[in-house]
């Protein structure tokens, strides 16, 4: 298990051609003094009780697809 802390919090409008209008939350955390990563997530996914299980999650993934490259050596 890995210990975050969440930085920031904030909502922008979302980027994504699909979601013209609608808002996304930026959340900004730490792993560690050199790790520092953002995730978004839908805003209409948070919100009071649930809100840290969603993004715990999505940090959570965010943090397994970084690990799946962590090492990897690749020829060019």
């Amino acid at each position: 298990m890995t210990t975050v802390t969440i930085l920031d919090k904030r909502e922008i409008p979302s980027p994504e051609p699909g979601r013209v209008g609608k808002l996304d939350a930026y959340i900004t955390y730490q792993v560690d003094p050199f790790r520092t990563y953002f995730v978004t997530i839908p805003n209409e996914k948070l919100g009071e009780p649930d809100e840290d299980q969603v993004i715990t999650a999505a940090i959570k993934a965010d943090l397994a697809e970084r690990e799946r490259f962590a090492g990897k050596t690749l020829e060019v």
